[in-house]
């Protein structure tokens, strides 16, 4: 974990156990002058350092009591709404972070400069956990996500403001899939769609992976018939079935040629094809069959 987060993580906690000792003293019914004069002095350190912190109405007397201190929430703040949300306590309009409390209309946007492009390097995605990522759509409008252990997702912060981001919440929902298991992506996203996602993250025709928090998988772009993503071990297992002969090559003549990614293989002996690893062996031109197989119709 980055230090400087680290620090800012254990300052917040500090000022939360500051708060839990401040509600302490008013659930007990006590609020003579050492107890209040101890609220003044905390409330004074957050108004000196910027921070805003708010007092429930009835908390105490003469202390900024049911109006929000002027302030801002900081960068690490928005953090643990979004990646430490445990370390946070979520009222119907408001967070207490850190022993301060926040009105949810107070809390800002995620800024697109922390956030990091969903680029891949050499066929090779990778979100990380507790990190946020932008991605521009067709319109020109720039979403940033939050990267969780298994989801990629419209930061949390967003949503308890009551903003919805359809768009980015697709996005998401298409590298949450891919990190999980692509088998059933044609019941979200049409092949077209999925190739042009794809695409826009650099990812190009051949081997790639994906790596979402916690999960990685492996996956073959396909232009075939077999679907845009096609899980690794499918194609290791197709492709063997070609090297090895037999099966549905045996249905074929000595000498047929087979059009695979465009390439020409003949028919070997052996009712074999001597096709490279990686070949798109999902984007196949057969020929006419010249016998059967038995099973095979």
């Amino acid at each position: 974990m980055n230090s400087n987060y680290k620090d800012s993580m254990d300052i917040l906690n500090r000022q939360q156990r500051k708060m839990d000792a401040i509600s302490y003293i008013f659930n007990q019914g006590k609020t003579d002058k050492k107890n209040q004069h101890t609220l003044n002095k905390i409330l004074e350190q957050n108004r000196a350092a910027g921070r805003d912190c708010y007092l429930p109405s009835g908390m105490a007397d003469g202390i900024s009591e049911g109006k929000w201190v002027k302030g801002t929430i900081s960068p690490a703040m928005l953090d643990m709404i979004n990646f430490e949300y445990d370390n946070c306590r979520e009222f119907e309009d408001s967070f207490l972070i850190g022993g301060m409390e926040f009105a949810k209309s107070q809390i800002p946007s995620v800024s697109q400069d922390r956030a990091l492009e969903i680029k891949a390097e050499n066929n090779r995605l990778v979100l990380e956990e507790g990190k946020y990522y932008k991605f521009t759509d067709g319109n020109g409008k720039t979403h940033v996500l939050t990267c969780g252990k298994y989801h990629l997702t419209n930061p949390y912060s967003d949503n308890c403001r009551g903003i919805v981001d359809e768009t980015g919440y697709c996005i998401g929902k298409f590298w949450s899939i891919l990190s999980q298991d692509a088998t059933y992506m044609a019941l979200y996203y049409s092949h077209e769609e999925e190739r042009q996602l794809l695409n826009n993250a650099g990812i190009t025709e051949g081997f790639f992976t994906i790596q979402l928090g916690s999960r990685k998988q492996e996956y073959y772009y396909s232009n075939g018939n077999a679907g845009v993503s096609v899980a690794k071990w499918h194609y290791d297992d197709t492709y063997d079935m070609y090297m090895r002969g037999g099966g549905i090559l045996s249905a074929y003549e000595v000498g047929s040629v087979f059009k695979i990614g465009g390439k020409e293989y003949v028919l070997s002996e052996e009712k074999r094809l001597d096709i490279p690893y990686g070949a798109d062996i999902y984007d196949v031109e057969y020929p006419p069959k010249t016998c059967r197989v038995p099973g095979w119709h």
